[in-house]
């Protein structure tokens, strides 16, 4: 650095000269020789000629001499009074009280500051002395806004990327900024300064993946600068240590297990690294006993990278669809001079999509361009989950080959199929409580119990089918979270009418000329209606408030973790109305074989019969398919169709075919 000293002309020792008792305070924050002006707008130009004394974070000394400092990348050329003034002098005097007042003139350029003994609460919040004598600087981690203004603050704050900033280019600006602040950083950060980072980059990268750019280019230039961030901000995290320690990082769209081990552990294996959707399992006793006992790892789960890596960057041979298994994970140790591994890791994933057992899966790892299988393969596979073996850390993920034509075919009838099977059923739905609503009919109670349930089913049909069709442009995760909720509620409430409707069968068929008042013995419809809709009210309650991170804000439905908060009492419900079918079934026959075989008989017997089969869907027995579909493309078409078609049954049971 060139030094540019200063010729300063002072009056020595302690006076008691006038100016000590008439002088003016300056307070700037920003005249510390420590602040680095990444925009040189200041100036003294307006100071009035007279004695100042300066107080507060900026300092008590005037500089003597500067240089160029190079801060945070840049450097900052110090428009100073004190470094460079064509006026050679700047008069003072120290008062017996022990601070220093300055003849101070009016100048183009700046009076620069400093303390005559630094310590961090010098400072200020949130900064500390720097290596330049008397300087301030920002804590680790953390930066000095542009253009701040303030006497007692520097402002320090963890970087922040605009609203507006959505772009590729944008975004790797945010991330640039990032990398200068950390390699100007030397040992940890802490854990809270990291996860602001992260959500700030993961914020902007889902913004990216929003806006489904299709320049390939930039989304694998950006993927790959993510990559480098992320692994640089989390081994800023890792402690070291003589036993062990772990840490875990759960965000919106990521999750980070860091475990590190010392000399002195106990440890004879570290425990599997557990995310969401994968887990890792490595040797690292044995990298740590080649690394003189110590040694640190970073798992990290990425939810949304495969929109950034995508799988049709995994180049083969075929013209075959690719489709990524699984979340896109990383594995590196920070810190951590041979990384070399002593056995291969392994990578259980589960999937993310739809298995499909004619596929062609494998194990691919990023390598700055593209997928690609080197040193991975498939140890174990079923329909749930894959175990990827490597030989080297990378960043991983499990991409799934098939048939063009048959994926596409079956993915769009599929999709097809739904919407307009779901459609169909709303329209039943719709004449059927107008029917049952205009045209009263037989006991209240049966009434209660089919309006409701048509009541519950179309609405629960018909919130699923829009939030999957807009759920794109579902923006607020809070509107996702209220969606998923009424969606909870609307289904349960599906399933205990369809439970109560097996109960007033089963009690029709075991009484068939006492079916009133044996009704209305059991259950009054008031209740009906309490158990109904306050039951899966309370339930879903319960699930938001001792669960509140049960419903994903991303998919507007239960997280998979959670999923069985739904279907442990569907399957209770289908269950019992699977029994109770059966026995309405025998019943109905032993019933039947005690009536007289006339012809008009016969005939009412077979309609009774077919009504009854009927029933089987409307009481949602069907559902129980829905444990089976995984794998099986027939049987997710009889699924929907028939689950779709329930207020098509119930029209077709109680309106057509009812006599009355």
């Amino acid at each position: 650095f060139a030094m540019i000293l200063l010729t300063v002309i002072t009056n020595t020792g302690t006076s008691q000269y006038p100016p000590c008792y008439s002088y003016n305070n300056i307070s700037d924050s920003w005249r510390n020789v420590g602040f680095c002006h990444k925009t040189v707008n200041k100036s003294d130009i307006n100071l009035v000629d007279g004695w100042y004394r300066f107080i507060g974070v900026g300092g008590d000394q005037v500089v003597a001499s500067c240089a160029q400092a190079n801060m945070n990348g840049n450097v900052t050329i110090y428009n100073l009074f004190t470094c460079n003034s064509s006026i050679n002098y700047t008069d003072y005097t120290t008062c017996s009280g022990g601070f220093t007042v300055y003849h101070l003139r009016p100048t183009e350029k700046t009076y620069a500051t400093r303390h005559s003994h630094c310590t961090n609460s010098s400072c200020g919040t949130l900064a500390q002395c720097g290596i330049v004598y008397g300087s301030c600087v920002c804590e680790p981690g953390l930066d000095m806004p542009d253009n701040f203004e303030s006497s007692n603050t520097y402002g320090c704050s963890v970087l922040n990327v605009s609203d507006s900033c959505q772009t590729t280019e944008c975004a790797s600006q945010f991330l640039s900024q990032i990398e200068i602040l950390l390699n100007n950083t030397e040992g940890s950060l802490p854990q809270t300064i990291v996860e602001s980072y992260l959500m700030s980059a993961m914020k902007v990268t889902t913004k990216i993946v929003e806006r489904n750019s299709t320049n390939n280019s930039e989304l694998i230039s950006y993927g790959n600068q993510l990559l480098a961030i992320t692994e640089k901000l989390l081994g800023a995290v890792v402690i070291p240590t003589f036993t062990q320690n772990n840490a875990t990082i759960s965000l919106s769209s990521m999750e980070a297990e860091i475990f590190t081990v010392g000399s002195n552990t106990t440890l004879s294996k570290i425990p599997p690294l557990q995310t969401s959707n994968s887990s890792l399992n490595i040797d690292l006793i044995g990298i740590s006993k080649n690394n003189n006992g110590s040694a640190s790892v970073v798992f990290v789960n990425y939810y949304n990278m495969d929109s950034i890596l995508k799988p049709s960057f995994f180049n083969t041979t075929t013209s075959s669809v690719k489709t990524m298994m699984s979340n896109v994970v990383s594995v590196t140790l920070p810190k951590v001079t041979n990384t070399e591994l002593n056995k291969p890791i392994n990578l259980t994933f589960k999937y993310t999509n739809t298995f499909n057992p004619e596929g062609n899966f494998s194990c691919v790892y990023w390598n700055e361009f593209e997928w690609i299988e080197n040193g991975c393969k498939i140890s174990e596979k079923n329909s749930s989950y894959t175990i990827c073996s490597c030989v080297h850390l990378s960043t991983f993920a499990l991409i799934m080959q098939t048939d063009p034509d048959v994926a596409v075919s079956e993915d769009d009838f599929t999709k097809l199929l739904n919407t307009v099977a779901v459609s169909v059923g709303l329209v039943f739905l719709t004449l059927t409580v107008v029917t049952l609503a205009v045209c009263q009919r037989g006991p209240k109670i049966t009434n209660a119990a089919l309006l409701n349930l048509c009541i519950s089913l179309f609405f629960a049909h018909l919130t699923f089918l829009l939030t999957e069709k807009f759920l794109q442009n579902v923006k607020e995760d809070q509107v996702c979270l209220v969606l998923a909720g009424v969606i909870h509620f609307l289904f349960l409430s599906a399933f205990v009418w369809m439970f109560i409707e097996a109960v007033l069968l089963y009690i029709f068929v075991k009484n068939l000329s006492r079916i009133s008042s044996r009704q209305n013995q059991v259950l009054s419809w008031k209740c009906m209606i309490v158990i109904g809709y306050v039951i899966p009210l309370a339930m879903v309650g319960v699930t938001s408030g001792l669960c509140p991170d049960a419903y994903n804000s991303e998919t507007c439905w239960l997280d998979q973790k959670y999923v069985w908060i739904f279907l442990g009492p569907v399957a209770c419900i289908i269950g019992i109305n699977l029994l109770l079918s059966c026995v309405i079934f025998m019943n109905l026959k032993w019933a039947l074989s005690r009536l007289d075989k006339t012809v008009s008989q016969l005939k009412h017997t077979q309609t009774l019969v077919f009504k009854t089969m009927l029933q089987f869907v409307i009481l949602g027995c069907p559902w129980v398919l829905g444990f089976f579909v995984e794998g099986s493309f027939m049987i997710k078409i009889v699924f929907l169709f028939l689950n779709s078609q329930q207020g098509t049954f119930i029209f077709i049971v109680h309106c057509v075919l009812n006599q009355e």
